[in-house]
């Protein structure tokens, strides 16, 4: 791409010596307006035929943390229809209708309504979570099927669902329990527990320092048992289709619906065409140190806000 624009302004460069020496500028203002042109639609064509692999945030408004954070919470950003990941929760701090926006959600969906409960909330999430109640079920059901080969699972599930398969609600979750233990819900409480803290300060409810706590000790504890996006991700799904009780091949499920804006923010299918996870990461260091403004962002680009 570089080489042809450049062998491209050294052709009209040319293409205009020969014009002013001949007096005669025409075709060279023609073939301007060409080039620039071509240019353009090759420009839109090379971004969007971009490999997935190249499609990385370069603006980088946030600390690496918080980045990281971001990325944690990515599904639940697309999932409440938010393509700001240049933002945080995708919400705009220094926005009122944001703001009250994310203040009505926890209300809602948590019962947060302040300071106190914002932080009782996501310490319980980081402490306990989903997977004690995740525990509790499989246990019951491990004790219904302990003998159960993953075919048999399959085969028990088809008996209330005919299109039941290793994806069903059954045989996933049993399946999960016998691999990780509770941990196989790990990725759900702690990818909330990022968004969610992550919301509580653009609420107002919890200063930077609070954010940074809860947030770096809900990521260094995913970072400890996943190896990367990929377990983290589809351990945060798992929670969800455990949550709504639920079989990922129904197309109207929840789980469906989330496991396709995953796939879409994997292959950078956003309004921006960046992947979140490949722009930040993994194991990225987590520091509860406070190097960022009021709103989150670094120092560089406070003045670009």
């Amino acid at each position: 791409m570089g080489r042809l624009i450049v062998c491209t302004i050294l052709l009209l460069l040319g293409l205009g010596a020969l014009g002013a020496l001949t007096g005669d500028m025409t075709v060279f203002f023609v073939l301007l307006a060409i080039a620039i042109v071509a240019l353009l639609l090759i420009g839109i064509l090379y971004y969007i035929l971009m490999p997935r692999e190249r499609r990385v945030n370069k603006y980088v408004p946030f600390s690496p943390t918080l980045q990281w954070m971001n990325t944690a919470g990515s599904i639940l950003i697309a999932a409440n229809n938010r393509t700001g990941l240049r933002n945080l929760a995708g919400l705009r701090y220094n926005n009122d209708m944001d703001r009250k926006i994310a203040q009505k959600m926890l209300w809602d969906y948590w019962d947060i309504q302040g300071h106190e409960t914002a932080i009782e909330e996501m310490r319980s999430l980081i402490d306990v979570g989903m997977r004690a109640r995740y525990r509790q079920d499989m246990e019951l059901l491990s004790h219904k099927y302990q003998d159960f080969t993953e075919a048999q699972l399959i085969e028990e599930a088809r008996k209330t669902n005919p299109n039941a398969d290793e994806d069903s609600y059954l045989p996933k979750m049993l399946t999960a329990w016998r691999r990780y233990g509770e941990n196989a819900l790990l990725g759900w409480d702690m990818g909330r527990c990022a968004y969610v803290t992550l919301s509580c300060y653009v609420a107002g409810y919890i200063s930077m320092q609070e954010t940074l706590d809860l947030c770096v000790d809900a990521g260094t504890k995913a970072q400890a048992f996943f190896q990367n996006w990929e377990e983290m991700m589809e351990s945060y799904l798992l929670g969800g289709q455990f949550w709504q009780h639920e079989d990922k091949n129904d197309p109207s499920s929840m789980t469906a619906k989330r496991w396709k804006l995953y796939e879409k923010l994997w292959k950078g299918q956003n309004l921006l065409r960046i992947s979140p996870y490949l722009s930040v990461p993994f194991d990225q260091p987590l520091s509860k140190e406070i190097i960022t403004d009021e709103y989150g962002y670094l120092p560089e680009y406070q003045k670009k806000r």
